[in-house]
């Protein structure tokens, strides 16, 4: 779901390897959030790219990249806690202002695709 006020940017490669296919799809999302100055022109620029991969039946790594304010660490940990994903691995990075985010986990019921698990994080995350 895309808010008025947002680009959406996806991009989608598939690859074949010896029999284990995957696909990887990434997106990027742009929303202009209004800031708290007085001025109605200024807008706050909110950037996050987020990659999702599915690797074999049940485990998924995404990976998060967005600017370091609003602990975005906590934000993502949150998200993913609420959709009752089981984390067997997490590392965060912070490089220049980006906060780089890895993350394996274990795929929840009802989340069976790509899209569907990019849109549930993105739907949590924008909360």
């Amino acid at each position: 779901m895309v808010r008025s006020g947002t680009i959406k940017i996806v991009k989608v490669d598939v690859i074949d390897a010896m029999d284990n296919q995957s696909t990887t799809t990434s997106e990027e999302v742009a929303a202009a959030r209004p800031s708290n100055s007085s001025s109605a022109a200024t807008a706050r620029i909110s950037d996050l790219q987020l990659d999702v991969k599915v690797m074999g039946n049940n485990d998924v790594m995404i990976r998060v990249q967005s600017q370091n304010v609003n602990y975005p660490g906590a934000r993502l940990m949150s998200a993913l806690r609420d959709l009752e994903f089981q984390v067997h691995h997490a590392s965060m990075s912070c490089v220049n202002g980006l906060m780089l985010q890895d993350i394996v986990a274990k795929i929840p019921y009802g989340l069976t695709t790509e899209e569907a698990i990019k849109s549930a994080l993105l739907w949590k995350l924008q909360q």
